[in-house]
């Protein structure tokens, strides 16, 4: 349960258990010193309830907006004809509105409302806030992603699922928070902003890139000369075993679990990063150079079945809930990444079975059909590829360090890192 701290007079939030998702803070909130030159306002105090009543017309048609879970932005969710619209309640938002969804802001569902959603609607399950002039909209959006923020947002609900908190709209409002002065929040929001804008660019440029390696794929698949063929009769399959995440040891023999399919490469692996022991790699399935490895398990249907190529030349071993697919003649990093394509995802998905836990087994996977071209163009395009694969990695690498980056240097401008608030508030007086 929160304590109370510098809460208001609202009562505490109850939710039993302790096992949160990733979008959830369930931090106790608490403050710290009050920075000089900063106060402690209470949510209300900056925050003002904006309610716009619509009066729906049968006939009008009506733009919907939803708020995703992890700030993850105010997004369209379609549009209706009033007579469509279930809740006849309904209020418009306009842009730079600052909406809460009362039933996902713990995941933190809340957001500004975009330009090109002037004038949604939505229902009384969102609350609309409208910044007072003391506080900078910019910055709020920046405030909204710190730990203090999230966390009474959590301690705001009350229920006794984590799913079903509901959420006290005049306890939030009552929580207090620390801010800068008006000119050191407008800096503070530039300096993330710049952040904001590194992150897109290089995301941008990793999306164009993945639509070049599309591109050459389905250009190859759509050769005269490439051959539709389906894998039980392009190689034979064998199954995985052996190998626990408790077997790993610092040296050994390199392994492969299924898990770091998904986690630690991409469509093709010269050299394992795991190991085992001599004993346990007795036990194991072998792994031999040009093996295509199949992910067995996972988590949704999408993401099934995923396959790496193996390309070292040094014995290693395969664990439990993989299928190997052998002897298949074929340039195997080519192969990897036909099979890891679009269009052979979408086949993946329509066999997997389960929902929890998606399985696909090897008779699911020798029905996948995959049209190949003749093996010198497989060789030439798979250079190509791994040339491509090569820089896709490193503009990954580039966006993670940059997001590692943006969150310590949000969290430690927005709460009470003296040496970075005396950063800003240098610049801001020059």
């Amino acid at each position: 349960m929160a304590e109370q701290g510098e809460h208001g007079d609202g009562d505490e939030a109850v939710v039993w258990g302790s096992a949160y998702p990733p979008s959830i803070n369930a931090g106790i909130p608490r403050l710290g010193e009050l920075p000089a030159s900063w106060s402690r306002l209470r949510m209300k105090d900056m925050l003002e309830v904006i309610e716009r009543p619509v009066k729906l017309v049968d006939t009008q048609t009506y733009q919907l907006l939803t708020a995703k879970r992890s700030r993850g932005g105010i997004v369209s969710r379609g549009t209706l004809r009033g007579d469509e619209i279930k809740v006849k309640q309904q209020f418009e938002v306009r842009s730079g509105d600052f909406i809460l969804s009362n039933r996902q802001i713990a995941h933190g569902g809340c957001g500004i409302v975009p330009p090109e959603l002037d004038g949604a609607v939505v229902s009384g399950e969102y609350t609309v806030l409208h910044p007072k002039p003391m506080l900078d909209l910019r910055f709020l959006h920046y405030l909204s992603h710190s730990a203090y923020f999230q966390q009474i947002c959590f301690h705001s609900g009350v229920g006794v699922h984590v799913e079903k908190l509901v959420f006290r709209l005049h306890d939030w409002l009552n929580w207090q928070i620390d801010i800068p002065p008006l000119p050191e929040q407008q800096r503070i929001a530039e300096v993330l902003a710049e952040f904001d804008c590194a992150i897109e660019a290089t995301d941008a440029l990793f999306m164009a890139k993945q639509t070049k390696k599309r591109a050459i794929l389905e250009r190859l698949a759509s050769e005269t000369n490439a051959r539709p063929v389906r894998l039980g009769k392009l190689g034979r399959f064998s199954k995985g075993r052996g190998i626990g995440k408790s077997d790993l040891a610092e040296t050994g023999i390199p392994c492969l679990r299924y898990a770091e399919i998904y986690t630690m490469y991409g469509d093709a692996i010269s050299e394992l990063r795991s190991r085992v022991p001599v004993e346990v790699a007795a036990t194991a399935t072998k792994l031999t150079t040009g093996d295509i490895v199949f992910a067995s398990s996972g988590e949704t249907a999408e993401e099934i079945g995923k396959a790496v190529a193996y390309l070292g030349d040094q014995p290693a071993v395969v664990g439990g809930d993989t299928i190997i697919l052998r002897g298949h003649g074929q340039d195997a990093s080519f192969l990897a990444h036909v099979l890891n394509s679009d269009e052979v995802v979408r086949q993946k998905y329509r066999l997997g079975q389960g929902f929890s836990v998606v399985h696909i087994h090897a008779g699911e996977l020798a029905q996948i059909e995959v049209s190949l071209p003749s093996l010198e163009r497989q060789r030439a395009a798979s250079a190509l590829l791994a040339e491509l694969d090569r820089e896709l990695a490193k503009l990954a690498d580039k966006s993670q360090a940059l997001r590692q980056q943006s969150r310590g240097l949000m969290q430690r401008l927005l709460t009470s890192d003296a040496s970075m608030r005396h950063m800003i508030k240098e610049e801001v007086a020059v």
